[in-house]
């Protein structure tokens, strides 16, 4: 439950579904979101089984994702997935901090700072932590989501009470020049990659191959039905050019405004807390197979923590973050994703 499910939860109820939810049911409206929804999590549905297929038929360790798949098919295979995922990990850490800047300047003594100071600001505090050790991310985890249960259960107390209120219920699409199905998709899809998390924990977790099958199912279950609520909710509460005019129509939903602010910010920092952990141990699983240098996985001193790949980790993130916004670096991460699912 806290190495493997509460982590992926964590990740997956994060950017897109505060930040993003709204763009794809205003562009694709209410049944091509449900679509888009669904194939998203089938994708990450038919992964879990694999994921969970192998885990269970083998000694899992450090290195998550990348270690299973080197070990059952080779470093060479291992290698070209792996050196992809770790970058799709570090890029997300910095995707998520941007998500986070952009929540936090609706409060409007943010608004007037710079955002990529803001991130950047973000980034390094995380990389101080991580650098520090995994064990008091792990333990922050349970308040940060006690705050994103607080947003979502206002949320949908405000969807029940103005249900059927859209005039027109936003059911079809309203795709903008040229935006369409698939490019709406490419920009959901980072949602539902929060399996990696858990995963990629694996060398921190006392019995993987049990804690990796139930733990990596049951995120995907239980999210892939606050994903569809959300849409539902959305499409029947606010119209396509509401949906469109504004990146936080929660707000507008909500029985308490103000918890989405909570909800966004917390699932953001947690999504970025969980990546900047997830992507050093993948980069250090790699490095000691020697299929990036060995030098990457030097702990500096730390009995437990990748410290090296942290900082590179970070580097990347830093570079990312002066480099685009959120719709930029979105397919960007899906095709790393799709690579390494497939």
């Amino acid at each position: 439950f806290s190495g493997v499910f509460t982590p992926n939860i964590l990740t997956i109820l994060g950017l897109i579904l505060f930040l993003r939810m709204e763009f794809v049911v205003g562009q694709a409206g209410l049944w091509g979101a449900l679509a888009i929804v669904i194939i998203g999590n089938l994708i990450s549905l038919l992964t879990g089984f694999s994921l969970s297929a192998i885990a269970t038929n083998m000694t899992v360790r450090a290195g998550g994702n990348y270690y299973i798949i080197s070990r059952s098919l080779g470093l060479e295979i291992g290698g070209a997935i792996g050196i992809p995922l770790y970058l799709s990990q570090a890029i997300s850490v910095a995707f998520y901090i941007i998500g986070f800047t952009e929540a936090l300047q609706a409060v409007e003594f943010f608004a007037v700072l710079d955002p990529r100071l803001i991130a950047t600001s973000v980034l390094l505090l995380f990389v101080i932590i991580a650098y520090a050790g995994a064990d008091f991310a792990l333990r922050i985890q349970y308040l940060i989501l006690a705050v994103l249960a607080f947003g979502l259960v206002s949320f949908f107390i405000g969807g029940v009470m103005s249900f059927g209120t859209a005039e027109p219920p936003a059911l079809n699409p309203n795709f903008s020049e040229d935006v369409t199905f698939w490019a709406v998709f490419a920009i959901f899809f980072p949602a539902v990659t929060g399996i990696e998390v858990g995963t990629s924990l694996s060398g921190d977790l006392k019995d993987p191959s049990r804690s990796i099958p139930i733990g990596t199912i049951a995120s995907i279950l239980f999210t892939a039905v606050v994903y569809i609520a959300v849409t539902v909710v959305f499409a029947f509460t606010l119209n396509s050019q509401q949906l469109l005019g504004e990146s936080l129509a929660m707000r507008r939903i909500a029985f308490i405004p103000d918890a989405i602010l909570a909800g966004v910010w917390a699932s953001t920092l947690s999504s970025a807390l969980g990546s900047v952990l997830a992507a050093p141990r993948t980069l250090q699983a790699i490095a000691n197979d020697a299929v990036a240098p060995r030098w990457m996985a030097s702990q500096m001193g730390s009995r437990t923590e990748p410290r090296m790949a942290v900082l590179i980790t970070g580097a990347i993130g830093l570079a990312v973050i002066w480099a685009g916004d959120l719709n930029a670096v979105a397919p960007v991460i899906s095709m790393f994703f799709l690579n390494t699912y497939g």
